[in-house]
């Protein structure tokens, strides 16, 4: 079951940043960024030294059609405070698991710094049902 932390309207190719930190562990954060011309998923422990763990794309702002309409965006985390979700509108478009390092989104981009511990799958409709107990 996912539980809702933050929900946000948002209109694509605005700069704004927003994030929410995981139900159970305080070191545990996840913040989205759209910089005007690009939407990125970031997660971070702030028992790091670097606290910027990984990073996914969500979108590039040229790429999305009815920029104007506004979307809303949710970040959720799972019941034990290890995965995050950030969904548009309802559908997932990035997660970060950090319990098994893992890294989803649509394109597997970007891949993750070399000797980073973190890993890439794709997001697909048999893990969105998952997610969403469909």
């Amino acid at each position: 079951m996912l539980h809702l932390v933050l929900e946000d309207k948002h209109l694509i190719g605005q700069a704004k940043r927003f994030g929410a930190h995981s139900v159970k562990h305080d070191h545990l954060v996840v913040m989205f960024e759209d910089d005007g011309e690009t939407g990125y998923f970031y997660a971070l422990n702030t028992e790091e030294p670097q606290p910027v763990v990984d990073s996914l794309f969500v979108y590039g702002c040229h790429d999305i059609e009815g920029k104007h309409e506004p979307r809303t965006f949710q970040i959720c985390w799972t019941e034990d405070g290890m995965q995050a979700f950030l969904l548009v509108n309802g559908y997932p478009h990035a997660s970060f698991d950090f319990a098994r390092l893992v890294g989803f989104n649509h394109s597997k981009y970007p891949e993750p710094d070399l000797g980073s511990m973190w890993s890439r799958d794709e997001i697909n409709d048999d893990l969105v049902k998952k997610w969403l107990n469909e």
